[in-house]
């Protein structure tokens, strides 16, 4: 038998390529471990974030859920499940409210919810009895539910022009009530209270400021001229007086609180408005979801205007007066081409153009004409009915609520 001798330095090579392969193996094993360890934090954070959906899910759809929440405003979702416990912190913000989810690690998310229906009824037009009929004129369409008086409904003409757009389905036609539909007293002291602000800073130009709703509630007061300001979040915009909102402003989910409001032509972003004597809107206004217009009750003189090719995505709302005028004058003017998703009340005299889709409720319906006006008449206007959009917490007690949008 032959003897075979190796080099040293053999060794040395296959102890090298020996540990260059265990290296690999170690580098293959840790990037598996690695693997699983961000698939697993990958799977966790999906799984937080489902429940964060879930927990508004439950939130919008179960009206006694605050009842049951513990001491500490946590709920768990699946018994067995100590990760699905969540957190609720829940607040009013205008008409709306403000809901914050928080997870185990520390996950929230925040969104603004309103109301599934308008109130009660659940119905497309509302007008109260009043002895008369309601007149119908013009390209004029009625999609849902219409609590009318009881007069029931005459398709006449304005002027020379007939009706010209479909008649009321028969079987949606209702009944109303002598009593204007009125808003809960909560809602309206909430209100009242925007309008005791005093002592806030006063708000510099050109002002940038993203502020969350988990963060405490920031005031500024503004003079009669806003321009350049990019604002989102949780703060409140206020002045004793007039305030005219220039299109170059950025304002996301805030709250403007004024004497009267003017709206620049072109202006696009999400507020929930609130004045004393009037909200006027230019051309081109585009309030996104999320928005509302609210005037007070305060003078017979009231007013929200739209002027052309607007668009509300949230509520327009105008309270009642106790005396009216003797001679009557329009509380509430939507130009033909604007477009309102959500809640028209209008506890006074409305004139009603253009489309609403969601619920008009109005005291009385006028069309101002030149030669003169029409009342109990709703002329060249579009009541669609639609379960898309959401709804203030204004007028009963139907807490079902709806999602509006996310915020945070």
């Amino acid at each position: 038998m032959r003897n075979c001798t190796i080099p040293a330095s053999v060794l040395a090579t296959v102890l090298v390529v020996c540990m260059l392969m265990l290296l690999v193996v170690l580098s293959v094993i840790s990037l598996w471990y690695i693997e699983l360890a961000l698939r697993y934090q990958s799977e966790q954070r999906e799984r937080y974030r489902a429940h964060i959906e879930s927990a508004f899910v439950l939130y919008a759809l179960d009206s006694t859920l605050t009842e049951r929440l513990r001491e500490d405003r946590t709920y768990l979702l699946y018994e067995g499940d100590s990760s699905s416990r969540v957190q609720y912190t829940s607040g009013k913000w205008g008409l709306y409210e403000a809901v914050t989810v928080k997870v185990r690690n520390g996950t929230r998310g925040t969104r603004i919810f309103g109301k599934r229906r308008e109130g009660e009824y659940g119905t497309t037009l509302f007008l109260p009895e009043y002895g008369r009929t309601l007149s119908l004129a013009g390209k004029t369409y009625v999609k849902g539910d219409a609590r009318i008086p009881r007069n029931g409904i005459v398709y006449t003409q304005v002027r020379s022009v007939f009706f010209g757009g479909e008649k009321v389905d028969a079987r949606n036609i209702k009944q109303s009530l002598e009593e204007f539909p009125l808003p809960e007293k909560e809602y309206v002291d909430g209100i009242q209270k925007l309008f005791s602000l005093d002592g806030y800073p006063l708000l510099a130009g050109n002002e940038y400021l993203h502020r969350s709703f988990t963060d405490s509630l920031l005031c500024f007061e503004t003079g009669e001229y806003l321009s350049g300001v990019d604002m989102r979040g949780r703060v409140i915009l206020y002045t004793p007086g007039e305030l005219f909102l220039e299109r170059d402003n950025r304002l996301e989910n805030l709250i403007v609180v004024a004497r009267k409001v003017e709206i620049a032509a072109g202006f696009q972003g999400s507020l929930q408005v609130f004045a004393r004597d009037s909200i006027l809107l230019e051309d081109e206004v585009r309030l996104s979801p999320g928005s509302g217009l609210w005037v007070s009750g305060e003078n017979d003189r009231r007013l929200i205007r739209l002027g052309k090719y607007c668009e509300v995505n949230g509520y327009i709302i105008v309270s009642g007066h106790d005396e009216e005028s003797e001679v009557p004058s329009a509380n509430y003017f939507q130009s033909k081409s604007s477009r309102v998703r959500g809640l028209v009340y209008v506890d006074g005299i409305a004139e009603v153009h253009g489309v609403v889709s969601g619920s008009l409720y109005a005291r009385s319906c006028y069309y101002f004409a030149p030669e003169g006006f029409y009342s109990g008449i709703l002329y060249d206007v579009a009541l669609l009915e639609t379960s898309l959009v959401s709804y203030p917490f204004w007028m009963g007690k139907n807490y079902e609520r709806k999602e509006v949008r996310w915020v945070d």
